[in-house]
């Protein structure tokens, strides 16, 4: 949406601040309905959590696409797409985790984030194709079908796509077990049996699961319908994570993913504004805060009410699509070096490096370079997400990493709504310093991440 949002800035005219409040709704959502994710999940199991995130977000994108006006329709998206994208993601993580044995766990994850580089590479490329047609076709007197609803038609089809691919996956037999359906749960095991080995349980002689033993507050969230009782069940499912021996390493996970939220979704927002300033100044060579400032310069002495430039310019989707294959190849180096160097050791280089490059983006002036250490500076924190999600995985039992997943990743996004508003307030009167902020919290998570007891079998 970052990308429509600077397409249609005359159409909305918003100012940073206002852009960065309304931004803040797909985050703000999410952070709401993690309670609602956390509770479907166990209700209704992993797969099934997904595929009505899923379903719910196509079906508003096409309802929006034929009845809303640009404005209208892009807050509606936005926030439908916060409240449905809360499951989707804390449970991914989840419902990998149960199928694989802790030393390829962490790199099974990365993986699957890949596809999260490849979404941010596909956006801007689909953009750019449709973005640059200009065409119009009446539907009715005050109807008209232009190129950026067919946009929002091509972004909903890769969770079209999404449901029908989990539909084919099997469910997590633990969940399964653990709300008393063992025939379906010794069914999905079957079914992995097949898939992995082209044999059946009953080749391997296994005919019935071992239950786990569940607790009081398991027992209630799957059987009680009083919102109350519920709640306090939720909550003392929860208290666990903040107690001895949990709190210290969760606390420091929680802290971590807020900072590294801040700065890759947070400075991300503004992303493709900033290389859109910079097409702009091209024929100029200047820093990043000096584009921004003589934007400021430009639009004092001129009399906005009147001139507004919409323009955005080729580089601006160049880099955009840039930034998303860098997401894609950092997932995918990722994948090669967490097993010889471990998470600890791969986290804090990545923050390391990413810092470095924030600094070095207040004096260099080259195009390409600037363009390079910005993209380092958001996706090296950017794709030490899944590494640090599967570190919480394994740092909690079974019973809690649903739970701790979500709180972690609810409190990353309010790291999200911090940072997007920081830059909103900040970086047109003191851009250096507000560059400086983000490349010294970096600095902070790098020192937490080595207190983490994860190596490299962690």
């Amino acid at each position: 949406m970052d990308i429509e949002k600077t397409v249609n800035d005359d159409t909305v005219q918003n100012a940073e601040s206002e852009t960065s409040r309304n931004s803040n709704l797909p985050v703000i959502i999410p952070v709401i309905t993690s309670v609602k994710s956390d509770k479907t999940e166990t209700e209704v199991c992993h797969e099934y959590e997904d595929v009505l995130d899923m379903i719910g977000f196509g079906k508003v994108q096409w309802i929006v696409l034929f009845t809303c006006g640009l404005l209208l329709m892009m807050v509606i998206n936005e926030t439908m797409v916060g409240a449905c994208i809360a499951g989707a993601s804390f449970v991914t993580y989840a419902y990998l985790g149960e199928f694989y044995v802790t030393r390829h766990r962490p790199v099974i994850i990365n993986y699957a984030c890949l596809f999260v580089g490849l979404s941010v590479a596909y956006v801007p490329a689909v953009a750019w194709l449709v973005l640059s047609m200009d065409w119009s076709f009446p539907i009715t007197e005050s109807f008209q079908f232009r190129p950026w609803r067919l946009l929002n038609v091509f972004n909903a089809l890769p969770g079209f796509i999404g449901v029908l691919i989990m539909f084919a996956l099997p469910e997590s037999p633990k969940i399964l077990m653990s709300m008393g359906k063992e025939e379906e749960a010794l069914e999905a095991v079957n079914k992995i049996a097949k898939m992995n080995t082209g044999r059946t349980l009953e080749d391997f002689k296994v005919y019935r699961l071992c239950q786990e033993a569940t607790s009081d507050n398991d027992k209630i969230l799957l059987t009680s319908k009083s919102a109350s009782q519920v709640l306090k069940a939720m909550w003392q499912d929860a208290v666990p994570l903040f107690k001895r021996p949990h709190v210290f390493n969760f606390l420091i996970c929680c802290i971590i993913m807020c900072g590294v939220f801040l700065i890759n979704s947070g400075m991300g927002l503004w992303y493709p504004e900033i290389q859109n300033r910079l097409g702009m100044k091209a024929t100029t060579p200047m820093t990043i805060c000096q584009v921004i400032d003589s934007f400021i310069d430009q639009e004092n002495s001129t009399d906005t009410s009147q001139i507004c430039d919409d323009t955005v310019t080729t580089k601006s989707f160049i880099d955009s699509l840039t930034f998303g294959l860098s997401f894609t190849a950092g997932y995918f180096i990722l994948g090669f070096i967490l097993k010889p160097f471990g998470r600890k050791l791969t986290m804090v280089t990545a923050f390391g490096v990413a810092a470095l490059c924030g600094f070095l983006l207040h004096w260099i002036h080259n195009p390409i370079a600037i363009v390079v250490c910005f993209i380092l500076f958001l996706i090296l924190p950017g794709v030490c997400i899944s590494v640090l999600s599967g570190a919480v995985v394994d740092l909690v039992p079974t019973n809690l990493r649903g739970k701790a997943v979500c709180l972690c990743l609810m409190l990353g996004r309010l790291g999200s709504i911090i940072g997007s508003n920081m830059v909103g307030a900040l970086l047109e009167s003191y851009c250096n310093m507000t560059f400086s902020l983000f490349y010294v919290l970096i600095l902070l998570c790098a020192g937490l991440a080595m207190l983490l007891p994860i190596g490299r079998k962690g």
